[in-house]
């Protein structure tokens, strides 16, 4: 009977009916309150806040809007060589994955931005964004609170459920407390930003991993003998567009701050990426260079690997210094076949290329890394489904051992231990694979 009750509710539409008239003939347009939306067929508009972009300077335009999505996730695995009984833990079973609250604001010029996200399955929640926003001119905003870096392709890298592998590596929808301002025009976008600290943590099970990784974006955070955060980041990024075609060039720089030794060392990092729309095809291509400097733990010591973790799970190694070339190609078909308005088909491929150089022999090379995501989403109405088929090679996600040494050193032979001289760096680890499915109702 609740899963009925469930079906039913997630089936359902709520909507109130909003009063329009065009603020360019002095009447007044008075969205008082919304609630749901059009998101699109894509994962870009499926997440992406309502822009105050669009009302150009509507000074006496006042809306509030309130969505949010419920979704369920569906996970079958093959790892290591080996499947798993149906309902084990993560691997062969149906969970909630999250439920999110979404509230936009518009008024005077100011806009109001929000996200919360719930992810019971963890048992953890946190803030996804949240911050205000003015409109100096038609094209230009300036917005502060905890807003989306602006760096590389936005609003994202990747078409599926997904990320590409820059994500966990903090370097795509990556979101930080501080300032953020651009220009927007047919021509151009230009970003400028400053974030003082990184977004502020959420709440999560103390059992899954340290309280500091209860956040949306991959992040360092401070843990036992490594008490390293990220502050004062500087980001810049520009883009030129024409038809339908986007290419730019970003840059990243930001302070890792030891908070027992308070020891200083830095992050920066470029991206030139494009993103191209000829019909029904979408192709994203994107290139990074990373590098960790200095930065050191408790005891004093240079790092090779620093510790980067979100949604409430333990923290796993990233290669201090690395270069990911990103390539994405999407295809969408529109349709009318009784609910099912698109599918779009996509393939999403990362190779992590790692130059960290560290003494000790073979047994200590750092070995790549890479992902590829086939799927398709399907839009039906408010639902929409993921159908990823996830490999994944020295992945700190698909594979039997969660995080670990994976975008690190990689794994070792005996994928369960940590790299040491008895246990060196696998020249082959394999490829798993991870069959995800993903259904939301989004309001």
């Amino acid at each position: 009977m609740p899963y009925l009750l469930l079906v039913a509710f997630l089936f359902g539409s709520h909507r109130q009916a909003e009063a329009k008239e065009d603020s360019l003939t002095n009447t007044k347009e008075n969205k008082v309150l919304g609630i749901g939306q059009d998101y699109g067929t894509e994962k870009r508009t499926l997440e992406l806040p309502v822009s105050s972009f669009e009302e150009k300077l509507k000074r006496d335009t006042t809306w509030l809007k309130i969505g949010g999505a419920f979704r369920l996730n569906n996970v079958y695995a093959h790892y290591e060589g080996q499947t798993f009984p149906l309902g084990t833990f993560l691997r062969n079973e149906w969970t909630w994955d999250t439920w999110r609250v979404n509230v936009d604001a518009y008024s005077e010029g100011i806009q109001l931005s929000f996200e919360y996200r719930f992810y019971p399955t963890f048992n953890t929640h946190f803030l996804k964004y949240g911050w205000l926003g003015y409109q100096l001119s038609n094209d230009t905003q300036l917005k502060a609170g905890i807003t989306q870096v602006p760096f590389g392709l936005l609003t994202y890298a990747s078409h599926s459920w997904w990320f590409q592998l820059p994500y966990y590596l903090g370097l795509e929808d990556d979101h930080q407390m501080g300032v953020h301002f651009a220009h927007d025009t047919d021509s151009w976008r230009l970003d400028a930003a400053y974030f003082l600290l990184a977004e502020p943590r959420g709440t999560n099970e103390a059992t899954f991993g340290a309280f500091s990784t209860a956040r949306y974006s991959y992040d360092v955070v401070p843990i036992p003998g490594n008490a390293n955060i990220e502050r004062h980041q500087v980001n810049l990024r520009a883009v030129r567009k024409w038809s339908g075609q986007e290419l730019g060039l970003s840059l990243q720089r930001h302070e890792l701050y030891n908070l027992q030794t308070g020891h200083k060392g830095s992050q920066w990092a470029v991206s030139v990426h494009h993103e191209g729309n000829w019909g029904p095809w979408n192709l994203k291509a994107e290139a990074i260079y990373y590098a960790y400097s200095d930065v050191r733990n408790d005891a004093g010591e240079v790092l090779d690997v620093v510790q980067m973790g979100a949604y409430g799970f333990g923290t796993y190694d990233v290669a201090s210094r690395a270069a990911l070339y990103v390539l994405g190609l999407a295809y969408d078909i529109p349709m009318q076949w009784g609910p099912v308005r698109s599918i779009q088909l996509y393939n999403d491929y990362t190779l992590m290329q790692k130059l960290t150089e560290v003494p000790g022999g073979p047994a200590f090379t750092f070995r790549n890394s890479q992902q590829n995501v086939f799927g398709a989403l399907v839009s039906a109405g408010q639902v929409y489904t993921y159908f990823d088929i996830a490999m994944g090679y020295n992945h700190p996600w698909i594979t039997d051992t969660f995080g670990g040494n994976a975008l690190g050193s990689g794994r070792g032979v005996d994928f369960r231990q940590p790299v040491s001289d008895l246990n060196p760096t696998d020249t082959d680890p394999g490829w798993n694979t991870r069959l995800n499915i993903n259904i939301g109702y989004y309001f």
